[in-house]
């Protein structure tokens, strides 16, 4: 990776990977493009709060957070096709996610080389448990708070400034991780003392407030602070390559976070002290890293795994440490004259490729998950089927022998499957369901 390119060779690239990304998304979880699927929570609370509240249901948090951008995933699909849920909402998952990356890329990101960010975030060395599935549609919007940080300074037209302020509100009402990387952008409005970032802090400020009312009591409740001087060299060690031997911190993982926190420091001094604009990229990765790494600590007590257990806690700190990398390669070399720069950005540049290859060839299976098959519309003939409440199956891990079994009402699964628009062309049996409609013991 070089500088930024011409205009056209710039956009040329950034399509290329936009494509490659497309390619590489469908193919880590290709089981969801064949037989779509309703996970976890999406099951349990998001679409029977939607059948029960419509769109205030925006509002109510899922397992402590304000989750708004899966819950629109959930009302709009039920809107189109309740029968058809799984497919429409994953349909929108994928558009979605491929818009989000499209901001990323864009002339409103002053980053270097952002047009390889898609496909490296497609690369890394995590499962892609918050690929294609439209419950975790959150995970990815939450990376729009990367736009008011790392907007450009010419972006100063309406447009622009709707997109900034946009991506904020939705970044922030997505997760709680709002409420960690609110100092990297008090330090960019400290720094540009902009009006419009200083509406963003405030607007920031706000929602993180109402994040972070609902999101304390999910704080683990006993947290082992003896292990916390592991949790950098576990999400360094694992980010390089996952194998047996940086599976557990080392003196390789060690000695690369020693290094990752001096060159962090370094940048967060030259800004501040010394007010080097070049380094602020640089300082708003190091407080990322260090925040979602802090994150995943509170939430889980380190119990994680990126492959094996909740490997959606490294998605957040894997990203930005490869932004951080890709910062530390943009810097001018005299700005860091101090720190060797050729052979610095000629081991972050390595770190990176090995990041994004030597896992995936150590084990390829590890690249895509696959879950077998489980028809939702199978599931609704049986609850509308039912003589009692029944427990509908959806899936926890993607074996259909361990699916969750939330409890639903026959009047819930006759709203689901005669919801949305498409339900006045197709239903499940039209004789059939007006049975259960004229029914006296059910009450619509």
């Amino acid at each position: 990776m070089t500088g930024n390119p011409k205009p056209a060779r710039w956009q040329q690239i950034r399509l290329i990977n936009l494509a490659l990304f497309t390619v590489l998304y469908l193919l880590r979880r290709p089981a969801d493009a064949l037989y779509p699927s309703v996970w976890n929570e999406d099951g349990v609370f998001n679409i029977p709060q939607a059948i029960e509240h419509g769109w205030s249901s925006l509002l109510i948090p899922v397992s402590g957070y304000l989750i708004i951008p899966s819950k629109i995933i959930t009302l709009l699909s039920l809107s189109v096709s309740g029968l058809f849920y799984p497919e429409i909402a994953y349909l929108l998952t994928i558009i979605i996610t491929i818009l989000v990356m499209v901001i990323l890329t864009s002339s409103l990101i002053e980053l270097p080389n952002k047009e390889y960010l898609p496909i490296i975030i497609a690369l890394l060395p995590y499962d892609p448990e918050v690929f294609s599935t439209p419950l975790y549609i959150f995970w990815w919007t939450s990376l729009l708070l990367l736009v008011p940080l790392l907007s450009s300074s010419k972006a100063k037209s309406k447009t622009s400034k709707f997109m900034i302020i946009g991506s904020t509100t939705l970044g922030c009402l997505g997760s709680p991780i709002s409420i960690l990387l609110i100092p990297a952008m008090i330090i960019k409005a400290y720094i540009t003392r902009a009006k419009l970032n200083y509406v963003i802090l405030g607007l920031w400020s706000a929602l993180s407030a109402v994040q972070m009312y609902f999101s304390l009591s999910q704080v683990g409740e006993k947290m082992d602070f003896s292990k916390f001087y592991i949790a950098l060299p576990q999400f360094v060690g694992t980010y390089i390559t996952y194998n047996s031997f940086f599976s557990k911190p080392n003196f390789v993982s060690y000695t690369l976070s020693l290094a990752f926190l001096i060159i962090g420091c370094f940048a967060l001094y030259s800004l501040l002290i010394l007010r080097k604009q070049e380094f602020f990229n640089t300082s708003v990765a190091f407080l990322a890293v260090l925040s979602t790494i802090l994150a995943s600590w509170l939430r889980t007590n380190l119990e994680i795994h990126p492959f094996l257990a909740g490997p959606r806690y490294f998605f957040f700190p894997y990203i930005f440490l490869s932004i951080f990398l890709i910062t530390i390669y943009a810097i001018p070399s005299q700005s860091i004259s101090r720190l060797k720069p050729r052979l610095l950005k000629g081991m972050c540049l390595l770190i990176l490729i090995i990041s994004c290859t030597t896992t995936w060839i150590q084990n390829p299976s590890g690249f895509y998950r696959t879950h077998h098959p489980l028809n939702w519309r199978d599931e609704l003939y049986k609850c509308l089927s039912s003589t009692d409440n029944y427990k509908l199956k959806v899936h926890f891990d993607g074996d259909s022998s361990g699916t969750w079994r939330p409890e639903y009402s026959r009047e819930e699964c006759l709203k689901i499957a005669q919801s949305g628009i498409l339900a006045n062309w197709y239903g499940l049996d039209d004789n059939w369901l007006r049975k259960f409609k004229e029914s006296p013991d059910i009450e619509l």
